[in-house]
């Protein structure tokens, strides 16, 4: 008897128990499922971080006073002839000034806001800065520290709640009383996704001209800088380039230079770690199911013992019997992991409809191989006893067996 008639007597077994047979694969099907959706979740979280990473900074590179050694803002600034070092590097170079101010609220309640320094037509130097209602100051204005403001969508409800602010006047002031009247000429979107939270802060953007010559920042220093890569530049190349320059300038431990990209991989890292432990757990189901494929292949050798014994009278030999129970526990097991990834294709894409954060639907071919082919193993392994028995059977007695 060749493997292919084998074959057809599997399934001729398995579609004359359906019920079960069914019985058998529904912990197949399960383990599978389970693993294929934990395994593709995880791919699709790692998807959407590194998607909602880059609406909110982009491809960039942050360079700053390194506070975890003791440096700040006074010991570690960036100057002028540091940012012209930069441009030569594939980037767009971003200098920042960074501090707080105030707001009436009504009269005597003073309420905080971040206060945001920034070049002008920012929008062209950072893809992530998007403008929902008016525009950004440019160039020419920015340079003629003329006294105008963006604000966040934080901002801009709260100073003008209910109102439109573009066109008004917003009066500041600062820690020393200084007070600071400049008119709002746009307002930025809303960040989103699921680190949206770490854009919202209440945030007014100014000319960096306009807030030296205010005296409460030191002209021609920086609190930070924004590199913003080109495209197809090496993240990893062009911050090893940027912590070369720096240190070669003021010696190790003075800046902290970081990537957005190494804070992704980070992330992936830990969502790979995540993917193999749920994956473990549901990969436990897998086990039971192999354990019922098992039970349900030693009855089915109890029930077909005159059956093994006749095939065996006929001049079947033990190594085509066992064969035969093995090809039935894989095809069963096969069965059930195909049930299995068909059920959580439909789950993903659902997932993948309904809730945003996961709008990448992935589903690795490696995945669904790898479901597969762990599916066939486990029904070889656990159908070996229960053919090992079947072949072992002797013809005269099985054919006795009532």
């Amino acid at each position: 008897m060749n493997p292919l008639e084998n074959f057809r007597m599997a399934f001729e077994a398995l579609s004359g128990n359906r019920l079960r047979s069914f019985l058998a694969l529904l912990g197949i099907v399960i383990g599978v499922f389970a693993v294929t959706t934990m395994v593709s979740l995880g791919e699709m979280a790692s998807a959407g971080i590194t998607r909602d990473l880059e609406g909110i900074a982009g491809r960039s590179i942050f360079i700053q006073p390194d506070f975890n050694n003791g440096a700040n803002f006074d010991s570690a600034p960036i100057r002028d002839e540091d940012l012209q070092s930069l441009q030569a590097l594939p980037v767009r170079v971003i200098p920042q000034l960074l501090g707080n101010i105030q707001y009436e609220s009504k009269p005597g309640d003073r309420r905080s806001l971040q206060l945001q320094g920034t070049p002008g037509d920012l929008p062209s130097l950072d893809p992530t800065t998007k403008i929902a209602r008016g525009r950004y100051f440019s160039d020419s204005e920015a340079r003629g520290g003329l006294p105008l403001a963006v604000l966040s969508d934080r901002a801009a409800k709260d100073l003008f709640p209910g109102r439109d602010p573009i066109g008004q006047t917003v009066r500041l002031f600062f820690s020393d009383g200084s007070r600071a009247d400049l008119t709002v000429v746009g307002v930025l979107e809303p960040p989103g996704g699921i680190f949206g939270g770490l854009g919202s802060t209440a945030t007014v953007y100014a000319p960096i001209p306009y807030l030296w010559a205010s005296g409460q920042f030191r002209r021609d220093r920086y609190d930070f800088v924004l590199l913003s890569l080109n495209k197809g530049a090496d993240a990893a190349q062009v911050q090893n380039q940027v912590r070369h320059i720096f240190e070669t300038r003021y010696g190790k431990g003075k800046y902290s230079i970081q990537s957005t990209e190494s804070f992704q991989s980070t992330l992936r890292n830990i969502t790979l770690i995540l993917q193999a432990l749920l994956g473990a757990i549901a990969g436990l189901s897998l086990l039971v199911g192999g354990i019922g494929i098992m039970n349900i292949m030693l009855v089915s050798v109890t029930e077909r013992t005159r059956e093994i014994g006749l095939r065996k009278a006929l001049g079947a030999t033990s190594a085509l019997i066992r064969q035969q129970f093995l090809i039935e526990a894989v095809v069963l097991t096969l069965l059930g992991g195909i049930l299995g990834v068909l059920l959580a294709v439909g789950l993903l894409a659902l997932i993948s409809a309904l809730v945003p954060f996961f709008g990448v639907f992935v589903l690795s071919p490696v995945t669904v191989l790898l479901a597969l082919t762990v599916s066939a193993l486990v029904g070889l392994f656990f159908g070996v006893w229960p053919a090992a028995r079947a072949a072992a059977l002797d013809p005269i007695e099985a054919l006795r067996f009532e």
